[in-house]
Parts: structure tokens; sequence; C-alpha cells
């Protein structure tokens, strides 16, 4: 899978280089969203999981966690960072995003990760948006039309229209798109981000 932010590194590379950092403020606004400081007997999905910041965030506030990702390196790394108190609420799964089989779940958390599935795009929010459980949520990015990456053939890109009609069988869905010029990746290089972060409740 084609991530052209890490074009002058492999993506394993990538992940040691973010393993160790703490969740991001899309993270905060996931656990905000749905009361996730209080995580203890539910179920959560990180699709697109990567160096597991975000899956030990979720861990630490007592939610059980299926870690989703398609580089089978991610496995290891979890395993190696994950406190030993926290592995029972922990399972692992290696695999693309639209063909993995997903449980039902209180939260599907995917943080700039269904963009890269590409051709398999639709397919891959389909299967996430289907594992949201009634009352459970949805939080993730999607890339729009101006977005530096957008012209990539790997990458997918969707406008407001698409999503509205995607998400029309959740009860509340939060919109916030934001265009503008940013830092990415691990040396702080810059780019024209679009995308739509989506807070999205069945």
């Amino acid at each position: 899978m084609s991530r052209p932010e890490f074009e002058n590194h492999d993506w394993v590379t990538f992940l040691e280089a973010t393993t160790s950092r703490g969740p991001l403020e899309y993270f905060h606004s996931a656990m905000e969203f749905v009361d996730g400081n209080r995580g203890k007997g539910r179920q959560a999905i990180d699709l697109g999981c990567g160096g597991g910041a975000d899956t030990r965030g979720l861990l630490a506030r007592g939610w059980r966690v299926l870690a989703v990702d398609a580089e089978p390196e991610a496995r290891r790394m979890l395993e190696l960072r994950t406190p030993d108190a926290h592995r029972e609420r922990l399972e692992i799964m290696i695999g693309q995003f639209h063909a993995v089989l997903l449980p039902p779940a209180d939260l599907v958390y995917a943080q700039f990760s269904l963009p890269f599935a590409g051709d398999d795009h639709h397919a891959a929010v389909v299967n996430a948006l289907s594992a949201v459980s009634p009352g459970g949520a949805f939080v993730g990015q999607l890339f729009g039309e101006h977005d530096d990456w957008a012209s990539d053939p790997h990458v997918a890109w969707v406008d407001r229209n698409w999503i509205e009609q995607t998400f029309s069988d959740f009860a509340e869905v939060d919109i916030d798109e934001r265009d503008n010029e940013g830092p990415y990746g691990t040396e702080g290089s810059i780019k024209r981000w679009h995308f739509f972060h989506i807070r999205a409740r069945r």
C-alpha cells in the first residue's frame, strides 16, 4: 500500500520513529466525543494502529482494543510496548482494512488510515462503519480533493456530499473540514492538508 508521505523512508522506519509519541489532538477529540476516559467494559477498534500510541491510550483508559494494521511489524511494536497489565484487553490483527473481519465496537477509530486503502477505500469505509454498534461511534479523517496527496492514485479522497451520504444512517455526524498548510512526517516537512475530521454516532 503506497504512502506518499514516506516516499524517502520505509513504513517500518516511520513506525519506529513515532511509536513513543503520545496521542495527537484527534485522539483527544475522539475521547471527548465518546466519554472515552471511562472505557471499562467497552470495545474499541484502532484501525491503522501504526506505532500504537492511540492503542496504548485506549488501553490506559480501560478499553478493550482490537488494533488493526496492514504492516506486520506493527504487531511486534505493540507487543513490545504494551504494559503487561493491559495485555489481556489487547487483540492485534494484521490485514487490509476492507478485508479484515471486525467485531461490533463502541468506537471505531481511524486516524488518517482509511485514505490509504486506495482502490479499496469505499469498501474499507463500509467495513469500518459496519462495525459500529448501536449507540457507538466512528471517529477518523478522510482526505479532500485539495490535499497534496489527493493526486496520488493510491490515495482516496472524498467530498462533503460523499460523507453525508455514506454516514446517512448515523444519528449524529459532526464534520470538521480543514484546509491549510502544516507539517507532516518525522522531519517536519510542510504540505497542504485538506481533510475532514469526522465524529459520528450511530
